[in-house]
């Protein structure tokens, strides 16, 4: 007999999230992770001054609108939920802002200052989602929490037509689906302060709007839903607790969770994955586990190059997954202690800014928002910081010492450089050479946006792509993502096609699922590992629970009202 019904490789929070329903549905689960504490991608940390918690990794939480927190009753197991009630905010080197909240009328009206035509496209879309929540909620559900089909990507379009046809965008979904996001925000808007603020917030979600159809996409979906139905949050403690929650549910539920346990290879026997056995390193060195169906929390290439090689999966599978690029999707953080909030310039035109916690500073056009995305594309760190800040005590003050605050800036990077300011670079081993350098960029950047910043620093922690990748070596080049989220990565291509077959996270191996690298893309809202448990417990029988009802956003939308918003604002 099998040790275990199913083995979890990797105790990230989609591996873990599969393993949580998997238990609660009575499968005997053990989750395998390399690190001695799981969440390597979803961490909080003390790497300077005492006191001040530095989430290093997730801090945007989208985990709200995940089924799990109803299914796995995550606030239950410790998940409290603080936000700002200004969510997003994008400052301009013009001293303005424009800013999107969670109720959609206050972002109207910080859009009005710019256009009454593209407040009237928010408008617009308020009067047709709102009415109809729960379609809208089914179709999220069905896009992001489903296995990728046509169907699915048919009814999107179907209500993106509704969308499209009442706001006058004089284009159907077919045709903005072949479109970018920069060409989609020119139809949709006419200021540049607003399209670059949704250009913006599309990069940061992953899903970049230099890209045909992921640009799209995108960009369509962010601008109408971002406060309402997409939710913004950080958790109370830092993003850690998100991890804490979920290895308290799946314990619950039986599942077992054995740490410093880094899996080496798949176990295949007459073409069918059995098991796995462990390194050399790990706490029961070469231990061979057997179980009757194995899920990689891994991202592709590890899984199928590294735990089977070509002799196992065949030259062609091979040739075609050493090909998934990892090469976006890649960050570059400054993370500072400050003795007092940022105090943004552009609050004298709307002192709403001062109430969020994450927006962005750079790209004061579309045009330069363009330029930007070229340099990821083409290996070039951009000459200009065009960022993502964050002030996370500003919704949740325990992450600082009183009267303190933490505040760190994301910079999208390619992983390996070959230029920077016309000089040449070497590629990813150039990190530990060039951050320094690099962060004080960043830091004279945002003293421009919000002066006054140098001065509230007491310590600053850099992470790279580079130190990334050392702190999880699943995480190729450092990517966030599961791998770089591409028109050729996206969708029903995710991860390469050939790989999942029957759904979303069945593999072409027998008895393997992947819950990292499939679609949608690694994020907090546990997609992936959602359905990986899904197909699972189909293929066990397992799968008809009374519990198991939740859609996304469901349980936000029931329990949005309570959340707390600006507990550290003055």
């Amino acid at each position: 007999m099998p040790d275990y019904d199913v083995i979890v490789i990797g105790g990230g929070i989609s591996g873990l999230a599969c393993a949580g329903y998997l238990g609660r549905a009575g499968l005997k689960t053990l989750v395998l992770e390399n690190r001695g504490e799981c969440g390597a991608h979803c961490d909080t940390t003390e790497p300077g001054i005492p006191g001040f918690l530095h989430n290093l990794h997730t801090t945007w939480l989208i985990t709200a609108m995940s089924p799990a927190m109803g299914d796995l009753e995550l606030e239950k197991y410790g998940i409290e939920y603080r936000t700002t009630d200004i969510v997003y905010a994008k400052t301009f080197a013009d001293g303005k802002n424009v800013l999107m909240a969670n109720d959609p009328f206050a972002t109207m009206a910080s859009w009005e200052k710019f256009s009454a035509h593209d407040a009237g496209v928010l408008a617009a879309a308020v009067d047709l989602f709102l009415p109809n929540l729960e379609e809208v909620t089914d179709i999220m559900h069905a896009f992001a929490f489903q296995a990728p089909s046509h169907e699915n990507e048919r009814r999107l379009g179907k209500f993106l037509d509704g969308f499209y046809k009442k706001i006058g965008l004089g284009a159907t979904f077919e045709e903005v689906y072949k479109m970018n996001g920069f060409q989609v925000m020119d139809l949709m808007f006419e200021s540049e302060h607003i399209k670059t603020m949704i250009q913006s917030l599309s990069w940061i979600s992953g899903i970049a709007p230099i890209h045909r159809t992921v640009g799209a996409i995108g960009t369509s979906l962010l601008a109408p839903l971002t406060g309402p139905i997409y939710p913004v949050h950080v958790s109370r403690g830092g993003s850690h607790e998100v991890t804490h929650a979920l290895v308290r549910a799946a314990t619950a539920h039986g599942v077992k969770i054995m740490t410093c346990c880094p899996a080496e290879k798949l176990v295949v026997e007459n073409g069918e994955v059995v098991g796995v056995t462990l390194s050399a390193d790990a706490i029961y060195p070469n231990e061979t586990i057997t179980a009757k169906k194995v899920v990689s929390n891994l991202t592709v290439v590890p899984t199928f190059l590294h735990m089977m090689g070509e002799e196992v999966i065949g030259a062609k599978m091979a040739h075609a997954i050493g090909k998934f690029s990892y090469e976006e999707q890649n960050l570059f953080g400054v993370y500072y202690a400050l003795k007092g909030a940022p105090e943004f310039a552009s609050a004298g035109y709307d002192p709403g800014i001062q109430r969020s916690f994450m927006g962005y500073f750079g790209g004061e056009d579309s045009r330069e928002m363009e330029r930007y995305g070229a340099s990821l594309l083409s290996g070039r760190i951009h000459p200009d910081i065009i960022a993502n800040w964050f002030v996370p005590t500003l919704a949740d003050p325990t992450q600082a010492p009183e009267g303190c605050h933490t505040s760190f800036v994301w910079l999208d990077v390619p992983p390996s450089p070959v230029s920077w300011k016309n000089g040449r670079l070497p590629g990813f081993d150039c990190w530990d050479n060039i951050k320094d350098d690099l962060a004080d960029q960043i830091t004279d950047t945002y003293e421009r946006y919000a002066p006054g910043f140098k001065d509230l620093i007491l310590d600053r922690v850099l992470y790279t792509p580079m130190d990334m990748f050392r702190n999880n070596p699943s995480a190729i080049r450092g990517n966030w993502s599961g791998g770089s989220v591409n028109p050729e990565q996206f969708y029903q291509n995710r991860p390469v096609p050939g790989v999942c077959v029957g759904g979303g996270a069945r593999t072409f191996m027998k008895n393997l699922y992947l819950s990292n690298s499939i679609h949608p893309w690694g994020t907090s809202w546990l997609a992936p590992g959602y359905i990986a448990a899904c197909e699972v417990a189909e293929d066990m029988g397992v799968r008809d629970q009374p519990w198991w009802k939740y859609k996304a956003c469901q349980w936000y939308l029931e329990n949005a009202a309570r959340i707390p918003a600006n507990l550290g604002v003055k």
